[in-house]
């Protein structure tokens, strides 16, 4: 039984999209409905046409997002990005759960298995708090690519694709080496052979991630094992993220699939050695986060990749013991260079000198390898 408003509810909208959010809550509220819900997966299902007439409906280019009532239930659906974010208002818990339960089924999640795909969570701070946002990303399998690269970084690679097991000590994989050499390649292919077992999170601006904004970092990893993350959400000008039991029946000993692996791409002034200089406390929240007192219990994995050479980098990165992975990606030798040129049907003449992955692929595409082009700088 709806009862008297005894609340006025105000809502802030920061973007046309937010007008549905505004209006299910408004909607919630004057119902009387005391039980919410949230929830958010990645998902193949392509359209909101399935959950029934909406109330409203709003969409732009590829997302949409709609309000519908089901069996007293409230619904607002948002899709896009291969993404379903879900909140439900009713009279009762089980309802809620019961609602989830057949979106959840009407929005599958999908088989990465049949096209090659990985989910992946981008994370960026936005002047409402933390904001995730999901796309699959095409990912090969290691054997395809495996004759990419260098043989004593191929053996490496080649441990940590097949043969690695998350410890609690040691939770730093530390990828290094010159531009060109095939790092965005491996992470790539890494997030498909550890598909089974963790979540892939890239931290799109990880100067703010370590910067001042606390609370982006501890949205990000306060996901305990077997929790998940299901909603960000904000009132009254303050960010929260909300999370809920991953109902799996394992106990977080058993639960492998707990782990999620953060991912800093050129990050190498975060790590130099002059970090605490450049980057004030950036250098040490990231120790924590590796082996403190904050990443002490959680099932993280901090990837970070660096065109830096490793002497550059900080001792306290990189010394023995902080890190799981430490590999150095090498340029080809003139002998792999030139086999690889000839298995991809290129005359494998005298090849001077090391090459790497993107000069190889530029002969293979007609460029010349030594003509390069740098956006924004002119010619010295």
């Amino acid at each position: 039984m709806p009862s008297s408003r005894r609340v006025r509810f105000s809502y802030d909208l920061h973007s046309e999209g937010q007008l549905v959010d505004g209006v299910f809550m408004d909607l919630a509220l004057e119902r009387g409905l005391p039980e919410f819900g949230v929830d958010g997966w990645p998902t193949s299902g392509a359209g909101l046409e399935a959950v029934g007439e909406p109330l409203m409906r709003f969409a732009t280019g590829r997302h949409q997002a709609v309000i519908v009532e089901h069996g007293g239930a409230l619904l607002n659906l948002a899709l896009g990005s291969a993404h379903v974010q879900v909140t439900v208002a009713a009279e009762s818990r089980e309802q809620v759960e019961t609602e989830l339960a057949a979106l959840r089924e009407l929005f599958p999640a999908p088989d990465p298995t049949a096209r090659n795909e990985v989910p992946v969570t981008f994370w960026t701070y936005t002047p409402q708090g933390p904001h995730p946002s999901w796309r699959p990303i095409a990912v090969p399998a290691w054997s395809e690519i495996e004759a990419n690269y260098a043989e004593s970084t191929r053996a490496e690679l080649g441990r940590l694709m097949q043969d690695f097991k998350p410890a609690h000590g040691g939770q730093l994989l530390l990828w290094h080496g010159e531009a060109g050499t095939g790092k965005t390649f491996a992470l790539r292919s890494l997030a498909w052979e550890w598909r089974s077992w963790c979540q892939f999170h890239y931290i799109v601006d990880p100067d703010a991630f370590f910067g001042a904004h606390a609370d982006y970092l501890m949205s990000v990893l306060l996901q305990a094992p077997g929790r998940v993350f299901v909603s960000s959400l904000r009132f009254g000008g303050i960010s929260h993220v909300a999370f809920e039991n991953d109902e799996t029946g394992e106990d977080e000993e058993s639960d492998e699939k707990a782990w999620r692996v953060l991912v800093l791409e050129d990050t190498g002034e975060l790590l130099s050695a002059d970090a605490r200089v450049a980057a004030g406390q950036g250098l040490s929240r990231f120790l924590n986060v590796v082996d403190g007192l904050i990443g002490q219990g959680l099932r993280v994995l901090v990837l970070v990749t660096t065109n830096e050479e490793i002497r550059r980098l900080h001792p306290a990165v990189a010394r023995p013991g902080r890190c799981a992975a430490n590999i150095e990606f090498r340029p080809l030798s003139p002998a792999e260079s030139a086999s690889w040129l000839g298995r991809h049907g290129l005359p494998d003449g005298a090849v001077s000198g090391a090459w790497t992955l993107a000069s190889l692929y530029a002969q293979l595409e007609g460029r010349d390898p030594s003509e390069v082009s740098l956006v924004g700088f002119a010619p010295g």
